[in-house]
C-alpha cells in the first residue's frame, strides 16, 4: 500500500532518501525507481516532483553545498577572536573543512561538484562557501597580513588550489595529510612573513 505525503513532503522525502543513497552508494547507483520503492510511493507521484533523475540529483547537490557551507560556518564559530592569529586560523581551517568534506563525504562531494550540479547553481561567488573564503581573505587583507598587491582574484586561486587538493586526495593521487602541505605552501605564498 502506497504512503500518502502532504503537498511538498514527498519532494523533501525524495531528496532526503536520495541524499542518504548518494552518501552510501554514490550518485550512479541512485534511481527514481529505487527512491519510490524505498518511500513506498508510486512512480507517478514521484515524477510529479522530479521528472528526471538529474533533477533529483541536482537537489541533492544543493544539499551538498549546504553541508559544506555548514562545515565552513563551524570553522568561523570555532575561531571567534579579532586577532591576526584568529584570522590566520580561520583561513587555514576553512581549507581543512573543505578537504574533510571531500574525504568524509566523498560521494556527496563528487556529486556536489559534478558538471551536472555546478551548472545548476548560482554563480560560484554567490554561494555560501565561496563567500566565506572571500570574507576570510578580505579580513587578512584588511589586517595587512597579505603580501602587497596579491588580493585581486586570490579567492579564485585559493578555491582552485583547495578544490584541486581535495580532488587529488579523494582520487588517491595524494595522501590525506597533504592538506597540511597545501596550507603551509599557501601561507608562504600569500602571507607576509
Amino acid at each position: 500500500m502506497s504512503r500518502n505525503y502532504h503537498h511538498g513532503a514527498l519532494a523533501e522525502a525524495m531528496v532526503n532518501q536520495a541524499l542518504a543513497d548518494v552518501r552510501e552508494f554514490g550518485a550512479d547507483r541512485v534511481s527514481l525507481r529505487s527512491i519510490t520503492t524505498a518511500l513506498d510511493v508510486s512512480p507517478s507521484a514521484a515524477y510529479n516532483h522530479f521528472a528526471r533523475k538529474d533533477d533529483l540529483l541536482q537537489a541533492v547537490g544543493t544539499c551538498g553545498l549546504a553541508v559544506l557551507d555548514e562545515r565552513m560556518a563551524r570553522v568561523l564559530t570555532a575561531h571567534p577572536g579579532a586577532s591576526d592569529q584568529a584570522a590566520k586560523d580561520r583561513f587555514a581551517d576553512l581549507a581543512r573543512a573543505y578537504v574533510s568534506f571531500a574525504t568524509e563525504e566523498t560521494h556527496l562531494f563528487q556529486l556536489t561538484f559534478s558538471p551536472m550540479c555546478v551548472h545548476h547553481y548560482e554563480a560560484p561567488e554567490a554561494t555560501g562557501p565561496y563567500q566565506k573564503l572571500t570574507a576570510a581573505l578580505d579580513e587578512l587583507d584588511q589586517r595587512g597580513l597579505l603580501k602587497s598587491g596579491i588580493r585581486p582574484e586570490l579567492d579564485l586561486t585559493i578555491w582552485a588550489a583547495t578544490h584541486g587538493m581535495a580532488t587529488l586526495i579523494v582520487e588517491g593521487a595524494m595522501p590525506p595529510e597533504s592538506v597540511e602541505l597545501l596550507i603551509q605552501s599557501v601561507h608562504q605564498l600569500v602571507l607576509k612573513p
